[in-house]
């Protein structure tokens, strides 16, 4: 069978469409069941006017969003993840297998470049961004704004600073265009094959910013450390809940022989750890974004160096002056405003203990 790009299906385009106008985060289309999409933590199916999903649903609207080279590295790997344009708006798509069929995901990105203000985060976004070298980790699992976070503030420096950005992304989600800098956007096989060759030629390419969206493995880490003591200012991304399960996942990434290598590197190239999650609001009203926040200073370099990773936390609330904030500020925050449960608060928190007293 040819496999082809459709441009005229219309049960694509009236999903799309569906999910647009209800701002749904993620749609679902999955055999035996009928599509569906996500409006901030709930799951709402689409089953007024539609049936369920059949083999053929499935077969059909993959092939109505994916081309021919795209079906064939599909099959090869099983997984496919790439980005695409409709009325106006950009979409994430992951397409992968389950039963032998077909299943779909499609994320809704915002319908512009978000900036730092409009996610309300604090000015040590924007300060960080002033910096001419160091690495910058954004942390937490899917569906936490890090790739928003992270365009926001490429955004920023494109908007104000002189720079060469160069993005690796997988797939390219937010399109930059050139502002005060120029930025380039490379997307895993369209562009590169993978992260570790665009990195190295990056390294070729004289950029002063460098976003790549994941450290997946010990290779990439080094060449991210590398740069960063380069004269680049690096950003990345890591699935992990806290700055201080950061720094413990990169360093036992590496064989015990060179933790001590990497963690003197990481001391001296690592410059702020941003983790952050979506808590659901009581009120059904969205949700609402909480962040633990870690900065470069002498205390924290130290405590890398010395592997004293246990006492970050405690830096970490100690340290205001310098940017720093613990996960659970924000968390009493939001529950002084009553816009989270208790039952929210107590999934999310890194340190439950610490609200509690609060609360007591």
């Amino acid at each position: 069978m040819q496999w082809t790009i459709r441009p005229d299906y219309v049960l694509r385009d009236q999903l799309l469409q569906v999910m647009i106008d209800n701002e749904g985060s993620d749609m679902y289309i999955t055999v035996g069941t009928y599509p569906a999409i996500k409006i901030w933590w709930d799951i709402v199916k689409i089953d007024e006017w539609l049936s369920i999903l059949s083999w053929k649903d499935t077969m059909e609207f993959t092939q109505s969003i994916v081309s021919e080279k795209q079906h064939e590295y599909l099959v090869k790997t099983k997984n496919l993840d790439f980005a695409f344009s409709f009325s106006w708006r950009r979409f994430r798509v992951n397409v992968s297998f389950q039963m032998s069929n077909y299943m779909i995901v499609i994320r809704l990105l915002w319908n512009k470049i978000p900036t730092v203000d409009d996610l309300w985060l604090p000015p040590i976004y924007k300060d960080i961004t002033k910096l001419w070298q160091w690495l910058i980790l954004v942390t937490w699992p899917t569906g936490s704004w890090k790739s928003t976070t992270l365009a926001a503030m490429i955004n920023f420096i494109n908007q104000n600073y002189n720079k060469h950005i160069i993005t690796i992304e997988d797939p390219v989600e937010y399109l930059h265009p050139h502002g005060k800098s120029i930025v380039e956007q490379k997307e895993i096989w369209k562009d590169v094959p993978d992260y570790k060759t665009a990195l190295a030629w990056a390294m070729r390419q004289n950029p002063q910013v460098i976003l790549f969206w994941e450290m997946r493995t010990t290779e990439e880490i080094e060449m991210a450390l590398t740069l960063a003591e380069t004269w680049h200012l690096v950003f990345s991304t890591l699935h992990t809940r806290s700055a201080y399960q950061t720094i413990s996942r990169v360093i036992d990434s590496f064989e015990s022989w060179q933790q001590n290598q990497i963690r003197l590197q990481l001391a001296d190239s690592l410059v702020a750890v941003f983790s952050q999650r979506l808590l659901k609001a009581s009120d059904g009203s969205g949700v609402k974004l909480v962040k633990e926040i870690l900065t470069r200073t002498p205390a924290v370099v130290n405590l890398i160096r010395e592997n004293d990773l246990h006492q970050l936390p405690s830096v970490m609330q100690m340290g205001s002056r310098d940017g720093m904030q613990i996960l659970e500020k924000d968390i009493i925050d939001l529950i002084n405003m009553w816009y989270i449960s208790e039952e929210e608060w107590l999934k999310y928190a890194n340190n439950p203990k610490v609200v509690k007293e609060w609360m007591s």
